[in-house]
């Protein structure tokens, strides 16, 4: 009889194996193209852990686009996945009817729906033959990318303030303090835009922690720290996405590692609790947005 395979410990032995293989300054989630994944026969999004495994599997592989979808649903519209192509796994949950437990007040034949992670496996548009995809659409970009993170970042009320030389959120005051402008000069791999949005969205992120109640320590214990800096890191890569600014990895990415690395050793379960943290963030704030490119787009 097969061994049943642990969904969670799936996920995290493919996280932990692609944070060990990078390199000590190399963020493996934000490539020089960065996109959100989504489906390529149904067209949505993939959400939380899995857009950091595609991510991954993207940049490792060289693909140049973000598409993806099961064996299955490239074989309903013709396609073939190659021989020898090895697919990405994702999770998706699904409700399962439940009966209630001999003690609940509820009847005998009373059930209950709870939520069951399973794992699908996906293959790239690149790993597939027989697909044609179908002509872009053609868009208007309207809104400068840069324009919509400085839109979010105002429409967020979050109280920015730009002095010194150190970036962070601080709690007593529920305010951001950012260097200034000016202070940002960029690395080899990162303009001086790109570095000053990806911080301002990181700390921006937690910022959402109270208003979220975004409470770690329960969880993580001792290691709530290193899972809050998790969360934030990757809702500032979603965000980065969505917003469309172009992002390299961050210098100071090293430092986390080790944290990261240590965190998803420990619980099987620690990556995908911060994914969803971080999507939950992420939504949260691109709706402060919404509204606005909805009366622009009327």
């Amino acid at each position: 009889m097969k061994a049943k395979r642990d969904t969670y410990q799936v996920i995290t032995d493919a996280i932990i194996a692609a944070l060990e293989s990078c390199g000590p300054y190399e963020r493996p989630w934000a490539g020089p193209a960065l996109t959100m994944p989504e489906n390529a026969i149904t067209g949505r999004r993939y959400r939380g852990s899995n857009v950091v495994m595609l991510w991954i599997t993207a940049q490792e592989a060289g693909y140049s686009e973000n598409r993806w979808a099961t064996f299955k649903q490239w074989a309903e519209k013709g396609a073939t996945v190659r021989k020898g192509e090895k697919g990405t796994p994702v999770i998706w949950f699904q409700m399962l009817d439940r009966k209630a437990d001999a003690g609940d007040d509820a009847a005998d034949d009373a059930t209950r729906k709870v939520p069951c992670a399973r794992l699908s496996w996906v293959f790239n548009v690149a790993q597939v033959d027989g697909y044609a995809a179908p002509a872009p659409m053609p868009t208007q970009n309207l809104v400068s990318p840069i324009e919509q993170a400085d839109a979010l970042l105002a429409a967020s009320g979050a109280t920015i303030t730009h002095e010194g030389a150190r970036a962070y959120y601080r709690p007593s005051t529920d305010s951001i303090v950012l260097p200034p402008r000016e202070a940002f000069t960029g690395t080899a791999t990162m303009t001086a835009t790109e570095a000053y949005y990806a911080t301002a969205l990181h700390e921006l992120v937690h910022w959402t922690g109270p208003r979220l109640e975004r409470d770690l320590a329960n969880r993580f214990g001792t290691e709530a720290y290193a899972a809050e800096e998790l969360v934030a890191e990757l809702g500032a890569a979603f965000l980065c996405a969505d917003l469309g600014v172009s992002t390299e990895p961050r210098e100071d990415h090293a430092a986390y590692l080790a944290s990261w690395a240590k965190l998803l050793r420990d619980d099987r379960k620690a990556f995908t609790t911060a994914a969803a943290k971080a999507a939950q963030a992420s939504d949260y704030l691109l709706a402060f947005i919404a509204p606005q490119e909805q009366a622009e787009a009327a």
